[in-house]
């Protein structure tokens, strides 16, 4: 291509010492100084035209692997066709000089000169390659500079507005509210003319939807909306492209991301039709996104905190709730055992948690007699706690129109059956003790088997004598009658006793129960209480308790002297 070859390199040292080419370079970085407001391209051609006598002068610049023109000095003319390649030194082409604008071993730009007037060209092209060269870069490097600083203080500005944005979004906890800030604050950050927030739904619950400027999003596309978390969607085509498989209502441009924390998505978060001051609609671009995203995180945490909170609201208010309803079970419980003349007393109940569906009383009856109750509802928990209300309400109400104690149990059981939840039942045991004629009459309805301990040392074991109360529309029950004397002892329990376990998955059982009422004859009926609860306990030792553990022990004196009693149940 070239006409003629020129030595690489650039400058020599002598042609810099010349004293005409020391005056040339003096006087082209005196006209680059000169009109500073002018495109650099345009003062390095003029200067070229003045120092090296041209008619014409075009500056072509590097972008990337491409070479655009800068400026050139016959506007009014066809403009120069760069060659195939630009050379590597000055060379001369088609009557054209071209001379690479180099510095540091980096062409910058090129220079094509045409007309040139001057005795020594190779000379010429190479110190205006140098000193075009060296001015390019370093206004490359300035801008390159200012690029830099202004980024910095773009980043410190977005730092400093998401900081804003956190601590405004913080003290936020009314989740509505929370969406509504979280909206508009983005639409804010990105110049958008129109968003659409949706904060999915907990546990079924139906999402919650904010909008300004129109709906995006399609109510059915809101839980299908396939955008994964961490993910970013930048749309610039949003009008006829789907945005992650859906295209979104009345927008042009549009730029998604996902509200999410580690493991679960919470939401989506879009924004569309960014507004640039002269009113028109911008690009999304990668900073947008970053910036969007780092909001979104931000905006994440806050929900999840909002949530927690709320959560945290609702677990103190049942917490409270559960506190009045134990509060209220126990009013059901004696308040205080009889004193029965000739008779020892004590009770106790532990329920599983704060309320539960185990229950006993106790009532004094005409001609010294004395009544009592043990009943176990099934399932655990305020359900059952509602029923063991409902139960102690019908003994008191129906008590004293019972001719007999299987005329009570029916009028609980028809009371059940037609106020209690379906599939809901109880186990009871309702006695009767009549002191003086030393006998103990009760129907068991589908009750654990209560121990009867002999004064003798022998043990009966009374069993159910009738179906649990509310299971059956027909049930029937039998009263049976037994000596009860002095000395006996009768143990009445729930099965929390009985089904209690240990490490080894083994039940405490029946015949441990059994032992422990036999070991413990000698003392005292609050003392066998307290002590079969504490070896219970002992057995089942680091073990959740499972179920309701209730206990009542109805013991006749041997003498006529009567044992301490129990003054409150446990």
């Amino acid at each position: 291509m070239p006409s003629w070859p020129t030595r690489p390199g650039g400058v020599s040292e002598t042609s810099v010492r010349a004293p005409g080419q020391i005056d040339e370079l003096a006087k082209a970085f005196a006209l680059l100084r000169r009109e500073t407001e002018k495109p650099l391209p345009a003062r390095i051609a003029e200067a070229a035209l003045a120092v090296a006598g041209a008619r014409r002068a075009a500056v072509y610049l590097r972008d990337g692997d491409r070479w655009l023109l800068a400026f050139d000095s016959a506007e009014d003319s066809a403009p120069i066709e760069p060659p195939p390649s630009f050379p590597g030194a000055a060379a001369f082409d088609a009557g054209l000089l071209w001379v690479p604008l180099d510095a540091e071993g980096e062409i910058h730009g090129c220079l094509a000169l045409e007309g040139l007037d001057h005795d020594e060209p190779e000379e010429l092209a190479a110190a205006l390659g140098l000193i075009f060269g060296s001015v390019l870069a370093a206004s490359r490097l300035s801008r390159l500079v200012k690029d830099a600083e202004f980024e910095i203080k773009a980043r410190l500005l977005e730092l400093e507005s998401l900081y804003d944005l956190g601590l405004s979004l913080a003290g936020q906890l009314d989740l509505s509210a929370l969406a509504d800030e979280v909206l508009y604050r983005s639409i804010s950050l990105t110049d958008a003319r129109k968003g659409t927030l949706v904060v999915f739904g907990e546990r079924g619950a139906a999402p919650l939807a904010r909008s300004v400027g129109g709906d995006l999003l399609p109510p059915q596309a809101v839980w299908s909306w396939d955008l994964p978390a961490g993910e970013v969607a930048i749309n610039n085509d949003a009008a006829h492209v789907p945005t992650a498989g859906v295209l979104l209502a009345d927008c042009e441009k549009c730029l998604a991301v996902s509200i999410a924390v580690p493991g679960r998505r919470l939401g989506v978060l879009a924004v569309a039709d960014k507004e640039s001051r002269d009113s028109r609609i911008l690009d999304f671009t990668p900073g947008d996104a970053r910036l969007l995203s780092l909001f979104a995180n931000q905006a994440a945490a806050a929900i999840e905190t909002t949530r927690l909170h709320r959560e945290a609201i609702e677990k103190e208010r049942i917490e409270r709730e559960l506190e009045l309803a134990a509060a209220i079970q126990r009013q059901l419980l004696p308040r205080e055992l009889p004193r029965i003349s000739g008779v020892e007393l004590a009770g106790s109940t532990l329920p599983t948690r704060q309320v539960g569906g185990d229950y006993f009383d106790l009532f004094p009856l005409s001609g010294g007699r004395l009544g009592f109750v043990v009943a176990d509802v099934s399932g655990k928990g305020i359900p059952a706690a509602l029923l063991v209300s409902t139960v102690h309400a019908a003994i008191h109400l129906q008590i004293e129109a019972s001719e007999t104690i299987v005329d009570l149990v029916s009028r609980i059981d028809r009371h059940l059956q037609r106020f209690s939840p379906a599939h809901k039942f109880l186990t009871l045991f309702f006695g009767v003790l009549e002191p003086g004629a030393d006998t103990l009459r009760y129907v068991s309805a589908g009750h654990n088997p209560a121990l009867l301990s002999r004064r003798d040392g022998g043990i009966d074991r009374l069993s159910a004598t009738g179906v649990p109360l509310g299971l059956l529309p027909h049930g029937s029950w039998r009263e049976e009658t037994v000596l009860f004397q002095r000395g006996d002892l009768l143990c009445i329990y729930t099965d929390g006793f009985t089904e209690a376990t240990n490490g080894d998955e083994e039940e405490f059982g029946l015949e441990r129960l059994e032992q422990g009422v036999q070991s413990r004859l000698s003392l005292t009926a609050r003392e066998i209480a307290e002590g079969l609860s504490s070896e219970v306990a002992a057995f089942a030792a680091g073990i959740p308790q499972y179920d309701d553990q209730t206990l009542l022990i109805v013991r006749r004196e041997t003498g006529d002297g009567r044992r301490e009693q129990t003054a409150r149940p446990r």
